[in-house]
């Protein structure tokens, strides 16, 4: 399967499954509304889609972990659009098999309660059962949000300096500035000879 493809789609959630002769897998949901059944693990599939959009994962989770002064189970940021939230969906049978799946937030509905199941129904009417209690969903939902926000505050500061910094070059130059360029040939000059 060409991953580049399937992530391009957009992703809306990616759960960790047992299927019969494969085991321990991932299913992988599609903003397009594709379901893939990957051989791979939940932690194999998170670091190939930060390869994809080039995140730091370690640094992420870090960076994030402190501003929301949580060590684990931190919402992890794509981009500004894509911010994935960690769900609890099953029990691990095996010692290396993960519970956590991640929901984009921008796919989440609602999150209720039902027979005593946390369910998170998304945009398109998927719904996904979680282990965890209405509450933490909801809470991992908020700090989503909350890192959504940062993420889109962080990204205006560096257009803001990007565009101070293109307003410094439209502005002319000064006897000053002139002199100083004059200064730095002259240096490069005398290393050349």
């Amino acid at each position: 399967m060409d991953m580049e493809k399937i992530f391009s789609e957009g992703i809306r959630a990616f759960i960790p499954v047992y299927l019969d002769m494969k085991g321990n897998c991932t299913l992988l949901l599609t903003g397009l509304g594709k379901e893939y059944e990957m051989e791979r693990t939940v932690k194999t599939i998170l670091n190939l889609i930060s390869q994809f959009y080039l995140v730091d994962l370690k640094a992420t989770k870090k960076y994030y972990g402190n501003l929301l002064n949580v060590k684990n189970l931190i919402p992890i940021p794509f981009n500004v659009d894509d911010v994935f939230i960690p769900v609890k969906v099953r029990k691990p049978v095996c010692k290396n098999d993960g519970s956590f799946g991640y929901v984009n937030i921008n796919y989440i509905d609602r999150v209720y309660r039902k027979e005593n199941k946390t369910l998170i129904q998304l945009t398109d009417g998927y719904i996904i059962e979680s282990l965890s209690s209405i509450d933490t969903v909801n809470k991992h939902v908020k700090n989503g949000h909350i890192v959504k926000r940062l993420v889109k505050e962080r990204e205006n500061i560096t257009v803001i300096r990007e565009s101070s910094l293109l307003n410094e070059y439209e502005k002319p130059a000064t006897k000053q500035d002139i002199a100083l360029l004059i200064n730095e040939i002259l240096k490069i000059q005398a290393n050349l000879k």
